[in-house]
């Protein structure tokens, strides 16, 4: 069905355009005179350009100016001009051709307006539009029959493909706004019946994916977004036994790509729409892990691929954390001799930290600091030391109470606390959404070692569960499992490590990682 639209010229909504250019205008009367010498009005007309044929006349009313005006043509042969009434009359001559028409108040601000006489054909400033849907292309009539918009009238063929819309009242300026894949038409016409189209054409939005040249680890996984695209996605490999490829489950525009063996392989995108594309993935043997330092670290914001926050990871009663981590040094005082593993600062963060007693040795363990007063600390008993791999991890078992609440653990082995401070019944709907951190808290207290992998899960882990992933690069979509982050070499970006199972949730670095650590488990 055809959609016809008539533009119409409201002289007040150019009167009140014109009245928002005045500084200090008081009232909207059509010709006020300034309050003051320096208060000149700029001298607008609601018709800047004519276009009229032999024997015709048309009226332009002066919206905006300082009284006293006074008019001229510049060649009275094509077209005169006279005032009438508090209107500019001007008259076609004896002549075809253009000429100027000029306007002059009593303060000497003047303005011109364009006169064509003559049978004009009508011309666009384009005739072929190509867009994506959402794009938007301005469009110009700059010739024609007309002296106003309301003297053109414009149809579009199909209104559900595009539409178009005046952008400038005194003026024939337009923007056309593609709304679906298709083609249509937009034809203008003018009030001597000239005619003019122009086609557009809404194309398929291109597609595109996160990945350039990605590297993938054996036995691990890296996630791939379709950026943009016609939905319909689908992803496969050509030669599945270097690189396989997964769909993400609840994310119709996201794949796993799964490194098989050592190797290259293309991998092609498809839509709906047909477009395609296509890229190589490398897969690859990953051999050493992150090293921060004394002051990189990795920020999670927990947020979902819309920016909003995922509130599945703030109020949680049960929560596991496992993480493989190298100190390479020991904070000093400057940072309260803490190491910071991973979580959020007063509210449940896994760290090392010295054991103060009266006979303190500087010693340092594993320990669980969980809430916003100092209050809540759970520490473990055995001595972590600089230059060693360990695997830590922390359990908050919200369907126990008391102590039995929560669990220390170093490579696979529950812990015997010596520490045992708070009132744990407290953890409830954990917030790990604002300022979770890997390797940082509390803007310092870095971890000032390496770190090979860091998981978080939202239900409480046993003690066997514990024990079976002490060690293991954990690639499989597991229940619980929110976030897994492996921070080895074979990431693609030194920036951004995504989590390769739950939600992709990003761990972006500090600084990018430039130098890599070996870890014994990825070499095994």
């Amino acid at each position: 069905m055809k959609k016809y639209i008539s533009m119409r010229l409201h002289f007040f909504a150019g009167f009140l355009l014109a009245c928002s250019l005045v500084i200090s205008l008081s009232g909207c009367e059509e010709k006020n005179e300034p309050e003051s010498v320096g208060d000149l009005y700029e001298l607008i007309v609601n018709k800047p350009v004519v276009r009229i044929g032999q024997n015709e006349e048309v009226a332009v009313d002066i919206i905006l100016g300082n009284g006293n005006y006074s008019v001229k043509s510049y060649d009275t042969d094509i077209a005169e001009a006279v005032l009438s009434d508090g209107q500019i009359i001007i008259t076609s001559g004896s002549s075809n051709g253009a000429t100027t028409v000029e306007v002059t108040d009593g303060e000497g601000v003047s303005a011109d307006i364009s006169v064509s006489v003559g049978l004009f054909d009508l011309e666009l400033s384009l005739t072929e539009i190509s867009l994506e849907p959402g794009g938007q292309r301005q469009i110009e009539v700059r010739m024609g029959n007309f002296s106003s918009n309301d003297e053109l009238t414009i149809e579009v063929a199909d209104g559900t493909v595009a539409d178009i819309e005046n952008t400038d009242p005194l003026r024939p300026y337009y923007v056309v706004t593609a709304l679906k894949r298709g083609q249509t038409s937009i034809k203008f016409t003018d009030r001597k019946g000239k005619s003019a189209v122009v086609g557009v054409t809404v194309n398929p939005y291109s597609l595109e994916v996160s990945a350039v040249n990605p590297k993938v680890g054996v036995n691990n996984k890296l996630t791939v977004y379709v950026e943009s695209g016609n939905g319909g996605y689908e992803m496969v490999s050509g030669n599945p036994d270097i690189v396989a490829v997964e769909a993400v489950p609840g994310d119709a525009a996201a794949f796993r790509l799964v490194g098989v063996s050592e190797g290259d392989a293309t991998v092609t995108v498809t839509d709906e729409a047909g477009q395609k594309v296509e890229f190589p993935v490398v897969a690859v043997s990953a051999d050493k892990a992150a090293y921060l330092g004394s002051g990189n670290y990795f920020s999670v914001p927990f947020t979902m691929r819309n920016g909003a926050v995922d509130e599945s990871m703030s109020s949680l009663n049960s929560i596991t954390f496992e993480s493989r981590i190298n100190i390479e040094a020991l904070n000093g005082s400057n940072d309260a001799q803490i190491n910071t593993i991973m979580g959020v600062e007063k509210i449940f963060l896994l760290r090392v930290d010295v054991h103060k007693d009266a006979s303190d040795t500087g010693k340092r363990y594993l320990q669980l600091a969980a809430d916003d007063k100092g209050g809540i600390r759970y520490e473990g008993s055995t001595e972590i030391k600089t230059g060693q791999w360990y695997d830590v991890a922390v359990v908050l078992d919200g369907s126990k109470s008391g102590e039995e609440r929560i669990s220390l653990y170093v490579d696979g082995r529950k812990e015997t606390l010596q520490l045992q401070n708070g009132t744990p019944d407290d953890l409830n709907n954990v917030d790990l959404t604002s300022a979770f951190y890997i390797g940082r808290s509390d803007g310092k207290r870095h971890l000032n070692g390496s770190v090979t992998y860091a998981r978080v899960w939202t239900i409480a882990l046993s003690d066997q569960e514990i024990a079976a992933n002490c060690g293991k690069i954990l690639t499989s979509d597991m229940e619980g499992l929110a976030a897994n982050w492996i921070f080895t070499n074979v990431n693609d970006s030194e920036s951004s490590f995504a989590s390769i199972t739950g939600k992709g949730f990003e761990a972006e670095a500090g600084t990018p990682v430039t130098v890599w650590t070996e870890d014994p488990v990825l070499s095994e």
